[in-house]
């Protein structure tokens, strides 16, 4: 998995300036205060805008962080997932595959075609979900709920 350190050691080189802008408008301030007869609300106000530049530096480099955060996170969500299919047994993975082919085949055919044949009954696609036995419903699992609470004698 990659590290980002590269990266990181940049974004924090930035917030380090962006720190450093930060205490030289402050210091700026106070020389500018002690050394002119410019009003200390003047000054205070100046000192305010020049910072914001130097906030906006370290919040560019806060959100370079959190990028690479979610990454680096995604990264190992994806090797847990990995990991989870992988142990899986070979016949979960069997299943699964052929559940996805069998979602794939209904979607190809047409309206009053037979999707699948579930606990003795015919499910049908109709123009807005599917059909059992003339009852409509709005997806394949209503269907199959339905026909489980209602099995055939």
């Amino acid at each position: 998995m990659q590290t980002y350190q590269t990266a990181k050691t940049m974004l924090a080189v930035l917030m380090y300036a962006g720190w450093a802008v930060v205490a030289l408008c402050i210091i700026g301030g106070f020389i500018a205060m002690n050394e002119t007869n410019t009003n200390a609300f003047v000054v205070i106000i100046g000192v305010c805008i020049a910072s914001v530049s130097g906030f906006l530096i370290i919040a560019i480099g806060q959100m370079g962080l959190a990028q690479i955060a979610t990454a680096e996170n995604s990264g190992e969500m994806l090797q847990i997932m990995r990991g989870q299919v992988q142990s899986a047994s070979p016949a979960m993975k069997t299943t699964s595959t052929s559940a996805a082919a069998s979602l794939n085949r209904q979607f190809i055919k047409g309206v009053g075609s037979v999707i699948k044949t579930f606990k003795g009954y015919e499910i049908v696609k109709a123009e807005d979900g599917v059909e059992v036995d003339g009852e409509a419903f709005p997806n394949l699992f209503a269907a199959e709920k339905w026909i489980k609470d209602n099995p055939k004698a």
